[in-house]
């Protein structure tokens, strides 16, 4: 119910400044985040989460999770090709940092991995959802969604932690 409701206000959003829909769905991430607290009312302590929702745009277009911008840009129209997966190149940047364990990841290159930051590092728990389809159609996008996955799972991330907000002494 939160999803719709995020998604019915952006719509209402797009709507109010008379923006092209379709284009804008290609070439826009969605993120939801949730914030969690509670508090333990024996003990008083509290502790905090967050869920995040991720929805990368035109993931569903690219031939191959693994290929740059310049390698698939003959494949779908120019100006898509340009703009829609930046955000997920930038993104694979970041996968690639992570699973050769460098010190300088590119968090910054892409305001999608910025936001995510906190949840591509230490102590986070991350669970992946793709959508896969049985329908010879979607043979395409079933195995570009299953690559991706494939490769997010050679991502070591740590260990989750409880986050402690404050305790009644």
């Amino acid at each position: 119910q939160i999803w719709q409701e995020a998604n019915a206000n952006r719509l209402d959003r797009l709507q109010m400044q008379g923006s092209d829909l379709g284009s804008y769905e290609r070439n826009s991430n969605v993120i939801t985040t949730i914030h969690i607290q509670s508090t333990n009312i024996a003990t008083g302590v509290g502790t905090e989460g967050r869920l995040q929702f991720v929805d990368m745009a035109s993931s569903d277009i690219m031939p191959n999770p693994l290929m740059k911008s310049s390698e698939y840009r003959g494949c779908v129209d120019g100006d898509l090709a340009k703009f829609s997966n930046k955000s997920i190149d930038a993104f694979n940047d970041v996968v690639d940092a992570r699973c050769q364990f460098d010190r300088s990841v590119p968090y910054r290159n892409s305001t999608l991995t910025h936001l995510l930051r906190d949840s591509l590092e230490a102590d986070a728990k991350v669970l992946l959802l793709c959508c896969v389809s049985s329908d010879e159609a979607d043979m395409d996008n079933t195995l570009s969604a299953l690559r991706f996955a494939s490769r997010m799972q050679s991502v070591s991330i740590g260990k989750a932690t409880k986050h402690i907000i404050g305790s009644k002494e």
